[in-house]
């Protein structure tokens, strides 16, 4: 178990205590873009990898609560929810990404008309649908580091464009909201069906039936039937 802690506090901090400080700033002056992006990614993937590992390793017996059929309805419905989200979320050219501000000069189209974060809270779902459906130690603290993460995320993303002084940055955060639908419901933005990527949307939901299928051989057994 102490594994799994260390690694998941890693992990928050290399992405809640580097990318979303001043610190960043300063490794990518003193080490350059490539260097830093370089470092940044073995951390993260690094972190990951042993997060993984540890949650694999350790019991999972020690229940704080324990889920329901309801909840695992929940579940598969927030899953669902959660991989069409990611997928879509991927396929949309959203200037937040690492290295892809030339999208500012794009239209606000597809989901970011729904969430600037598609992808954060395609993973939010994720990790909260998996809380839901579990509810050991370990699953709280594996799936709860993503939660933490995503939200928290956000919120550090917005602040560091908020204080960007291109205006084509302020323009996309003013027009845009972090929370679903709410710059669709002040009338910021209007979805539009050519905004549907029935691409992403077919393939969210192949991926999901994949998953749901082969859960037993990627989550140590455990079926979804």
């Amino acid at each position: 178990m102490e594994l799994l802690i260390v690694a998941c506090l890693v992990f928050l901090a290399t992405h809640l205590g580097i990318s979303g400080t001043p610190l960043r700033a300063v490794l990518r002056n003193s080490l350059g873009e490539s260097a830093y992006l370089g470092v940044y990614s073995l951390l993260s993937f690094g972190s990951l990898g042993v997060m993984i590992y540890g949650y694999a390793q350790v019991p999972h017996t020690d229940f704080n609560w324990y889920p329901s059929i309801t909840a695992y309805k929940v579940a598969k419905v927030l899953m669902l929810l959660s991989l069409v989200t990611i997928v879509m979320g991927a396929l949309v050219k959203n200037p937040t990404a690492v290295m892809s501000e030339q999208a500012l000069d794009n239209e606000v189209s597809g989901l970011l008309k729904i969430t600037r974060h598609p992808i954060q809270w395609g993973i939010l779902l994720f990790a909260c649908g998996h809380l839901l459906a579990n509810g050991d130690t370990a699953s709280i603290l594996f799936f709860g580091t993503f939660v933490l993460l995503s939200f928290f995320g956000m919120l550090s993303m917005d602040q560091r464009r908020r204080r960007e002084t291109d205006p084509k940055w302020q323009a996309f955060m003013e027009k845009t909201s972090m929370i679903p639908f709410v710059a669709l419901v002040s009338g910021r933005l209007r979805f539009m069906p050519d905004d549907i990527n029935w691409v992403g949307l077919i393939a969210g939901f192949a991926l999901y039936g994949v998953l749901y299928w082969l859960h037993d051989l990627v989550s140590g057994g455990i079926s979804l039937f």
